[in-house]
């Protein structure tokens, strides 16, 4: 009769037997179903009668046997390792933990069950000075934090161990991103070769610097189909050939760096053959005697950064053709260009411009200029660093031209600015039958830097009066700023006084170079209750430190530098 009882049922007899604690019946009673058909389950249920009955051998060998019958079953590993710990066995414990981890799927329900007994127990025969965080995080989280290391820690990382080097290698998300910005010698090529495959060929991020095999990076252009980003730092002996050959065959590029030099025309071509590009920047351009031919359109490009090396006529550039090609432009960098005579060079009306929200015109000539640019009214961010104090066109009207609403960063430095022009540039503007408009809901400034600029005439005060320099446009000083930067300006504690007579909602204000003492540090400090960084550096006027501790008890970080002469020791306050 015993032979024709079915698994299930010996099992709940035997169960029966257990929670009557006849641990002797149950045991036969389970023997009896394994002898007629081995279970896994029953096995697991004569380990635990065994473990009652004290007989841990037995208890392991059914362990055992339940992870021969199914190495994927979590359960014959938690049972035969919690048994080989009762013996005392906790190294064989954590080899069984160790195996099941190998053969139990991730998705199993207690899979993680398995891995924090493990873990445990890792701790447990660790030294506490020797503890391995992968041992002690769970899996996700130690991905996490791996994630956000940089490239350079993270190859750091797999020198600490076998295990760390073997764990890494096969998480292809850390190897998306190939950044060798912090390489310190030549970078061999097999290591390039090596993260390549480690990213299971999807890498979307490449930084090139100490990397002289120029063909390599070429290769892994044309196989890696996701690059979207690539950085070239720095690539001995480039040649624009080359350059050109990388951007024609990554078919997703979207934004491109080049910091070595390149002439002109290979800028022009790289546009022309990657057309998909959003971003680039150019930080070091040959210029040339010719004039570019912009021929074909960039819809996609939203950012345009160029960098000249010497200083270089604005006209070889085309810029009026290039900005009809460029309907999409956003943000657009200009950098060592004589703009002379710019009516000839630049668009003279708005409607030629592309959308921008973002123009830096840095190191440029205005000299002769027969007119200043029009800005198109999309314009949110406006940096002009022309060469000198003398190149900014003297007439006033040549600021009607444009009309800037929605302007909230405004930096200027190195000229000549009256009152008058500034509140021509951010309030009036030329309707289209040439009469002088005033803007109407226009945006206040959020952040304004007037770094080197002399007031003109001459004398003219930047906050004191009615004629200051900033007292003409209500759009300057409002609840609205947030950043000032006054750096290098003639201002002394009598201006910054005059400044906090307007209700301002500054966080950080950069006076280095100034005239101010520390009594314009206590000042800000008490009426500006949402300033959080002052900067003052090599204000010789200040004495002491005791003004800079006042405005570090009120939570504001206070930067204090004196550099003394060539050689001289530098001295740092606060």
């Amino acid at each position: 009769m015993a032979n024709n009882m079915s698994p299930e049922e010996y099992k709940e007899l035997g169960r029966r037997y257990y929670k009557l604690k006849q641990y002797e019946k149950a045991a036969e009673t389970f023997t009896n179903g394994i002898e007629a058909c081995p279970t896994a389950s029953l096995y697991d249920h004569r380990a635990a009668t065994y473990d009652k009955l004290e007989n841990l051998n037995a208890a392991v060998k059914d362990g055992r046997e339940m992870i021969r019958l199914d190495k994927k079953d979590v359960k014959g590993y938690l049972r035969t390792a919690s048994v080989l710990e009762k013996m005392e066995k906790p190294e064989t414990a954590l080899g069984i933990y160790k195996y099941g981890m190998k053969n139990v799927p991730v998705g199993d329900k207690n899979f993680k069950l398995l891995q924090k007994l493990h873990d445990k127990l890792t701790r447990k025969l660790s030294p506490a000075t020797a503890i391995d965080p992968f041992t002690v995080l769970p899996v996700e989280l130690a991905e996490m934090i791996l994630e956000y290391l940089p490239f350079r820690h993270m190859v750091n990382c797999m020198r600490v161990s076998r295990g760390w080097r073997d764990y890494l290698s096969k998480l292809p998300q850390l190897w998306m991103d190939l950044d060798l910005s912090g390489a310190r010698k030549p970078v061999p090529r097999a290591f390039v070769n090596t993260a390549f495959k480690r990213s299971q060929y999807r890498m979307t991020r490449v930084t090139v610097h100490r990397f002289e095999h120029i063909q390599v990076i070429s290769n892994l252009a044309k196989a890696a189909k996701a690059l979207a980003e690539l950085q070239i730092i720095s690539l001995p002996h480039m040649m624009s050939a080359s350059l050109i050959d990388i951007a024609t065959n990554v078919v997703c590029l979207t934004k491109l760096v080049i910091h070595p030099k390149v002439t002109l025309d290979s800028v022009v071509q790289i546009l022309r053959v990657a057309p998909v590009l959003k971003h680039v920047t150019f930080h070091t351009i040959r210029s040339q005697n010719s004039t570019v031919q912009w021929t074909r359109s960039l819809d996609q490009l939203e950012s345009l950064d160029m960098f000249f090396v010497d200083k270089t006529p604005a006209n070889i550039l085309s810029l009026r053709a290039l900005f009809l090609q460029t309907r999409s432009l956003q943000c657009l960098t200009l950098s060592n260009l004589n703009f002379s005579p710019i009516a000839m060079i630049w668009p003279g009306t708005v409607s030629e411009l592309p959308p921008l929200t973002n123009l830096v015109l840095k190191s440029t000539s205005f000299k002769h200029s027969i007119q200043f640019p029009v800005f198109p009214p999309t314009l949110q961010r406006l940096v002009l660093d022309p060469d000198g104090p003398t190149d900014m066109p003297r007439n006033d009207s040549d600021w009607l031209q444009s009309a800037l609403p929605e302007l909230t960063h405004l930096s200027l430095s190195n000229s000549e600015w009256t009152a008058q022009r500034l509140g021509v540039l951010l309030d009036l503007y030329w309707d289209d039958d040439g009469n002088t408009q005033k803007l109407r809901d226009a945006k206040p400034l959020q952040h304004l830097s007037v770094r080197g600029i002399i007031p003109a005439p001459q004398g003219t005060c930047f906050f004191k009066g009615p004629a200051s320099v900033f007292s003409y446009s209500p759009r300057f000083l409002t609840k609205a700023l947030e950043s000032l930067d006054l750096a290098t300006l003639a201002v002394d504690d009598d201006e910054v006084e005059h400044l906090l007579t307007n209700e301002l909602g500054l966080r950080s204000i950069d006076l280095s170079w100034t005239n101010i003492t520390g009594a314009s540090i206590k000042m800000l400090a008490d009426q500006l209750p949402m300033l959080k960084s002052i900067k003052a550096d090599h204000c010789v006027r200040i004495n002491g430190r005791d003004a800079i501790h006042y405005a570090q008890r009120k939570g504001i970080h206070v930067s204090y530098q004196m550099g003394e002469l060539k050689g001289g020791r530098k001295i740092r306050y606060g």
